[in-house]
């Protein structure tokens, strides 16, 4: 397309525009492409691409009018980007440069104006560096879970744990699988789970994002594979503690939703967990400020969930 044609327009559009029914309809996420045929041009003389993300078209899933639509502001918009007067730029309507289109990514969200706002506001406060900074500085590591089938649920109380066992920092008490312990062996190695450690879900459309911490009770788990283990290996440089802080701060969630894309039913971070931009405040005493908050709220839920352990274990138990 960029070789034949001007890359006008690029309109996501929101999924009820083809979900038509409750039992028909698809949830098919596309978008709206303007496009102007011309002779190959340099990347310097294609004109910027008008970019927006509709979120509501004057329907719902059933196909029912509704009062809430983007699409006829995205139009007045467009029109303003056309005519040179677009000013300020939003989710409903932002000029991107040609030059700026990574890796022929044409996700307009990939490119949502809101992000970049949020990050430029940080920068005299905060240092700015992207994930895959720290792992090749060596700061920071990253490796991803193993499926282990079907077949292997409920052969023992090692527990199998999935995208939906995380939450609000911290792994469920009672994990929905749990496998055997020849698979626990068989992956122990591999997986190499240590206290310390955090889980972050990088595929699962509403759960992308979500971080537990591993305390020194979680170790005795196997992953799958929509989850990837972070491990600072400099601590003195970077607390996992402030990591964890940081990863579930607004900027990053802002950036998450941005870089996620769908693959059939599912989201996906994928490799773009490499492309967030992690705001890292200057100030050395607020970083450790941070990080005991979080370190507190952890060991307190530790203990608490610990308690509720030996309570259901107190039952049952035999004097």
């Amino acid at each position: 397309m960029f070789e034949q044609a001007d890359l006008r327009a690029v309109i996501g559009m929101p999924e009820e525009l083809f979900k038509t029914s409750g039992k028909g309809g698809t949830h098919t996420k596309v978008c709206l492409m303007l496009l102007t045929r011309r002779e190959p041009a340099p990347a310097s003389e294609r004109p910027a691409i008008f970019m927006a993300e509709a979120a509501w078209c004057g329907k719902d899933s059933r196909g029912r009018s509704i009062d809430r639509d983007e699409l006829p502001e995205i139009g007045d918009r467009f029109r303003q980007h056309a005519a040179g007067s677009l000013e300020a730029g939003s989710r409903l309507g932002h000029a991107v440069a040609p030059e700026a289109v990574r890796g022929n990514v044409l996700a307009p969200r990939y490119y949502d104006p809101r992000v970049a706002s949020i990050l430029s506001g940080l920068q005299r406060t905060h240092e700015l560096v992207t994930v895959q900074q720290l792992v090749d500085d060596g700061i920071l590591g990253i490796t991803s879970g193993h499926e282990v089938g079907k077949l292997a649920y409920g052969g023992g109380d090692v527990p199998f744990v999935r995208t939906s066992d995380l939450s609000n920092w911290e792994l469920k008490l009672d994990p929905k699988h749990c496998v055997g312990e020849a698979v626990y062996e068989a992956l122990r190695a591999k997986q190499d789970v240590r206290a310390g450690d955090i889980l972050m879900v990088r595929d699962g459309t509403y759960l992308i994002g979500t971080c537990a911490f591993i305390t020194e009770h979680d170790t005795r788990i196997v992953f799958q594979s929509h989850l990837l283990k972070l491990r600072v290996h400099r601590p003195e440089l970077l607390s996992p503690y402030l990591l964890l802080a940081v990863l579930g701060s607004e900027p990053v969630r802002k950036q998450i939703e941005a870089k996620r894309f769908t693959q059939d039913i599912i989201d996906s971070l994928g490799d773009r967990v490499g492309e967030l931009v992690l705001p890292l405040p200057r100030d050395p005493a607020q970083r450790a400020r941070i990080a005991a908050m979080v370190e507190a709220s952890i060991r307190e839920r530790v203990a608490s969930r610990e308690r509720a352990r030996a309570a259901c274990l107190e039952v049952a138990r035999v004097d």
